[in-house]
């Protein structure tokens, strides 16, 4: 099994020295046809399997990669239908009893832990970093990001959001302040059932040592009756009914659900603008910039762009994480110390800003939003760098994070 599997979990720990003997035992029956360990297709004519069944056991005596083999494990059936192969195959009885064996053992460890396979192979994915890992975990959270649309009843197809960091005309103590703008698409917002409103939208904020939220005079991009949604580059005559301000927060807005008579889809946009919210190089004990979009409504695709202006100085490329909401590991109220979870997407550098094989419905409102938000940093679009982050199927409620080492002071 894999090393970072034992190494990263006392459960995985445990399990490994049964989920070998399985696979050895398992091994031992095929090695009685030698042709067996050629190929998956082999493997399956050697005894009679369909190809199903033939590539499963095919990978749990052959394969590498213990991601693959946990979730190759058949159920109940499966193995009733493997043993009368095997033994119509004519395979020794004491071959047979040391897999009936080892099953039941490792079947018993499962049962003592309330983990059925499919739990065992996504847990196997979050902790590996394979391509069958990445392959399991897209499609657990696709799994997972459908079932929560079903529960909550609310859905969108896409949700974009980007930060512009340009340098401010503010200095305090010698050092160069950072000026913010913060965009947000929800694209395609759909009401599967009736319900409660739901979060869709806060404003900019920080968080201090406690990871309790702090708030930053922000301001909208565009002067507007309705605060930070940008109002021309929404769905046209967009009502509180289908996306209203929460009471409780100053600029937070909730998605209630789509008009009867709308038959357009329904799109909304934010643009808001801060002020001095930082350093541009390291100063006091920050080291690090991070910016973060939560992702609050179920949608198929989530995009961070990170917008630079080409004079910040960086220590190194931007990174991304993943953080699950509302869980905080080892008790801990720090809000770095929230649970991570499993991100296969690397942060890239795209040539064009087009986003439409992403959000087509999308493409030009970004681009325009992109376009004011450099002007009223007082540049101009093409002097900003962009780090692009994409994740399909993002688990709800998260947070996608970038971030950079600042650079020293010069």
């Amino acid at each position: 099994m894999n090393a970072l599997i034992s190494e990263h979990s006392s459960f995985f720990s445990d399990i490994a020295p049964t989920f070998e003997r399985l696979r050895k035992a398992v091994r031992a029956i095929l090695d009685s046809r030698p042709k067996a360990a050629t190929s998956a297709r082999a493997c399956a004519r050697e005894f009679d399997f369909d190809k199903s069944i033939g590539w499963k056991f095919f990978q749990i005596g052959y394969g590498d990669d213990a991601v693959t083999a946990l979730s190759a494990l058949p159920g109940a059936r499966g193995w009733e239908i493997a043993m009368a192969k095997f033994a119509a195959a004519g395979v020794g009885e004491s071959k047979m009893a040391e897999v009936q064996t080892a099953l039941v053992v490792f079947e018993r460890q499962l049962a003592d832990r309330r983990i059925d396979r499919s739990m065992l192979s996504g847990m196997a994915s979050a902790l590996v970093d394979t391509e069958e890992s990445r392959r399991q975990m897209l499609r657990l959270r696709k799994q997972a990001s459908d079932a929560m649309a079903v529960i909550h009843g609310v859905h969108s197809s896409a949700r974009v959001g980007s930060y512009f960091v340009a340098p401010s005309a503010t200095v305090v103590e010698n050092v160069v302040m950072a000026d913010l703008i913060a965009i947000t698409i929800a694209e395609g917002l759909e009401r599967r059932r009736p319900g409660p409103p739901w979060p869709l939208f806060d404003p900019v904020a920080s968080y201090d040592a406690q990871g309790q939220r702090v708030a930053h005079p922000v301001a909208a991009l565009q002067p507007s009756g309705r605060g930070p949604m940008v109002e021309d580059l929404s769905s046209p005559s967009l009502l509180d009914t289908e996306v209203g301000p929460r009471g409780d927060l100053s600029g937070a807005y909730d998605f209630v659900g789509r008009t009867a008579s709308r038959t357009d889809p329904l799109t909304v946009s934010f643009a808001e603008f801060a002020h001095a919210v930082g350093p541009l190089v390291k100063f006091g004990t920050e080291t690090r910039c991070e910016l973060s979009m939560p992702i609050t409504v179920p949608t198929t695709v989530a995009v961070l762009d990170i917008m630079l202006h080409r004079s910040i100085g960086r220590v190194g490329e931007l990174s991304a994480v993943l953080f699950a909401n509302g869980v905080v590991a080892h008790r801990s109220r720090l809000l770095r110390e929230r649970l991570r979870l499993t991100l296969e997407s690397k942060v890239t550098n795209p040539n064009s800003l087009h986003i439409a094989e992403i959000a087509p419905q999308s493409s030009q409102t970004y681009a325009e939003l992109c376009r004011r938000s450099a002007a009223k940093l007082g540049f101009d679009l093409s002097e900003f760098q962009c780090h692009r982050i994409v994740l399909t199927h993002p688990p709800v409620p998260c947070t996608l994070q970038m971030s950079w080492e600042l650079a020293d002071a010069s």
